[in-house]
């Protein structure tokens, strides 16, 4: 006798095709609990109606199916829209609009063909993400709703022409231009001035909101992606803030180092399986913390007692395309130089690439050189020293980002101050390595 069981596949289907409009009903049945409304059971009812109907039709091929399941899906979604505007007379149409969504979200899980050995093929997958979506942004209703109330016409502007660079000109830029025997990396040039103008962004919006300590989580995040664009930006609204606020400003261009230094580190722990490139990396992440602490706990006894904030984001724009654009012309030069040395010498042509490379993204150096390392190209001594200088380097080319942005110098001598303190520990660690009294 042949058992009829359904298939895993089916299984997944049908749970799937509950889940989807469940997860959005759930939201709807919290946020609108006094009221009469559809909530998990009908809004996951509703999308499963729509998975079944498809995966039917799928199935037998009877179009009939389907077409029944929409008449019906459309009855009910016009019958919420007539009690809630003449039964209720409530505003709105959120929650007879999400309920058709996820009969849609329903139909796309039944017509999801996964590849074999899978349970959810990318319908699935869609279905998910939307659905997960759809309820993120009712979740936040209120947060969003007084996002928009308080944004200004100069930040809705600047998102919209981050949105138009990123979503109109990445598809169009190539990965590399051909300039002679060189591959220049075009992409990556248009990544980082795209990365520039959003850390610049966000910089704008962490100081609106944090006021003063703005600028320190601004250092610490944006040193993450590239701590290079992250000073480059800070400086810039330094200036048009009319030089206010130094002190915070030189402490969130050393967070944007403590931040690079960490990264590298991260990227070497998840390269190098034989810790040994991390092993000699410790030392200057230990300066790098060391110096920072210090320096938190010195300006911490400076108290200036102001009681007006010292940074006014009136003054300036959310971002400005004159330093993205300065930034992405020394990253092409930089680049450059360092390709050629990198193919013109071997070890002693690694180590001066470095020196050079870690003035615009010690990150980049860290991860080729780790790579370089783990494949036995490059001896341990030859890797751990492009790895220190880079990221030395990395720390000093905060004085010449700084200069570049203010010819004023009292932002760069503190700056200098802070970079030459933890880059001299570091040449002095690189020295001892060197010479094989650290091993």
């Amino acid at each position: 006798m042949q058992l009829i069981l359904p298939s895993a596949e089916l299984i997944v289907k049908i749970l799937l095709g509950f889940a989807v409009g469940a997860l959005i009903g759930l939201e709807r049945q919290k946020k609108l609990e006094s009221e009469r409304v559809a909530g998990v059971r009908s809004f996951g009812l509703h999308s499963l109606l729509g998975t079944l109907a498809a995966y039917s039709y799928q199935i037998l091929s009877e179009p009939a199916i389907l077409a029944y399941a929409i008449v019906i899906s459309g009855i009910l979604v016009a019958t919420q829209i007539y009690y809630k505007m003449f039964r209720t007379m409530g505003k709105g149409f959120t929650t007879p609009l999400v309920f058709a969504i996820t009969f849609v979200l329903g139909v796309l899980v039944g017509l999801d063909t996964p590849a074999v050995g899978e349970y959810v093929g990318t319908l699935g997958v869609l279905s998910m993400t939307v659905s997960f979506g759809v309820f993120l942004v009712l979740s936040f209703k209120e947060e969003l709703a007084h996002a928009v109330e308080v944004i200004t016409r100069d930040e809705m502007i600047s998102a919209v022409e981050l949105g138009v660079i990123i979503l109109f000109l990445w598809p169009l830029v190539p990965q590399t231009i051909q300039i002679g025997t060189i591959a220049f990396p075009a992409f990556q040039t248009y990544l980082l001035i795209v990365i520039l103008l959003g850390v610049s962004f966000v910089n704008y919006l962490l100081v609106k909101k944090y006021k003063d300590r703005g600028v320190y989580f601004f250092g610490l995040f944006g040193g993450l992606a590239n701590s290079e664009a992250a000073v480059s930006s800070v400086t810039d609204f330094y200036t048009k803030s009319e030089r206010k606020g130094v002190e915070s400003i030189s402490i969130s261009i050393l967070f944007a180092n403590v931040a690079m230094v960490l990264r590298n580190g991260f990227l070497l722990l998840l390269i190098d399986s034989s810790f040994e490139l991390l092993r000699l990396y410790i030392v200057p992440i230990t300066i790098l913390l060391v110096v920072s602490i210090m320096k938190l706990i010195y300006e911490s006894g400076k108290k200036e007692g102001q009681d007006e904030p010292m940074f006014d984001t009136k003054l300036v724009s959310p971002f400005e395309f004159g330093p993205a654009i300065r930034f992405g012309a020394i990253f092409a030069g930089v680049y450059l130089i360092q390709l050629f040395f990198t193919e013109a010498f071997s070890d002693i042509g690694l180590v001066v690439a470095a020196i050079i490379g870690g003035f615009v993204s010690a990150g980049a150096v860290v991860a080729s050189t780790a790579t370089l390392f783990i494949t036995g190209e490059v001896s341990l001594s030859i890797a751990a020293n492009a790895v220190i200088l880079a990221t030395t380097m990395s720390v000093l080319n905060k004085m010449i980002y700084v200069y570049l942005a203010d010819r004023e110098t009292t932002l760069l001598k503190r700056v200098a101050r802070d970079s030459v303190i933890v880059g001299g520990l570091i040449i002095i660690y690189l020295l001892l390595l060197s010479l094989g009294l650290i091993v």
